[in-house]
């Protein structure tokens, strides 16, 4: 009976303990540089882009990715409100990103930040577990403006803020400080990165950061790897969704421990005194 007894309360902790907690929610923005300097064809090559590599975010797994989506010039316009990504709507928020119109204009990116981030604030359930910002420009706007408007977000509970500079134009050392103060709120924590050196992508919670992009041609291969980088760093799963042989994870084992509980039941059954 000792056994039995046992064997139940073992049972409804496994339960309790493989459903108790629910998925963390982790916000992914991103920011498209729609001005005048980027122009309708480069333009149309990043949201191109940005709609294929969104394409690599799991819809399933322990954790539910967030996608919002703007473009900026002047001023900031809403491409995809926050949005869980799943089955049932990563197509819906490819075919957006895909098509969002041009406009030209000028570059304001503490607008872009500001904007960004607020679709996630002011969302119905607030900010998820962690959430992380990226912005794409080829310019740069009021740095002061920019960097004040990062720390207030960092202050807020932004997690990290990133840029991809392509082409000659942007700011780097400017971008690079203001991801700084995005993410830890020291503009001395932000790097610049150069794939095409070799370097690779920090982990988007730790390190702001710049990506160097020699033009619109190469974006779609940076995008790419940041998405899943940080994908991978926020514990989702891109490459390698099958575990190792020697790891047996949960609730995919749980079935193994079921059918254990069973034999120990039935074995204190037949242990049973007459």
């Amino acid at each position: 009976m000792k056994i039995r007894n046992f064997a139940l309360s073992f049972a409804v902790g496994v339960v309790a303990l493989t459903g108790a907690g629910s998925a963390a929610v982790i916000d992914l923005g991103f920011s498209l540089d729609r001005s005048s300097s980027v122009g309708s064809i480069d333009y149309n090559s990043a949201r191109t882009a940005l709609s294929q590599a969104l394409g690599s975010i799991p819809t399933s797994g322990d954790n539910q990715y967030r996608i919002a989506v703007t473009s900026f010039a002047g001023g900031s316009t809403t491409i995809v409100a926050p949005t869980i990504v799943s089955d049932a709507t990563l197509a819906g928020i490819q075919s957006d990103v895909a098509n969002a119109p041009y406009s030209g204009g000028g570059t304001n990116i503490a607008g872009a930040i500001s904007n960004l981030f607020g679709l996630f604030q002011s969302s119905a359930d607030g900010l998820g577990a962690t959430t992380l910002l990226n912005i794409t420009t080829d310019g740069g706007s009021s740095v002061t403006a920019s960097k004040s408007v990062a720390t207030a977000a960092r202050t807020a509970g932004l997690d990290g803020l990133s840029f991809e500079a392509v082409g000659p134009g942007p700011r780097l050392e400017s971008l690079r400080q203001i991801a700084g103060l995005g993410t830890v709120g020291d503009e001395d924590n932000g790097v610049i990165v150069d794939l095409a050196a070799g370097d690779t992508i920090p982990d988007a919670t730790a390190t702001g950061f710049v990506v160097s992009v020699s033009d619109f041609d190469a974006y779609a291969g940076a995008i790419g790897t940041k998405i899943n980088q940080v994908v991978d760093d926020t514990g989702g799963e891109v490459d390698n969704p099958t575990p190792g042989p020697s790891v047996v994870p949960l609730p995919a084992g749980l079935p193994l421990i079921l059918t254990g509980l069973v034999a120990l039941l039935g074995l204190g059954r037949f242990r049973r005194p007459a």
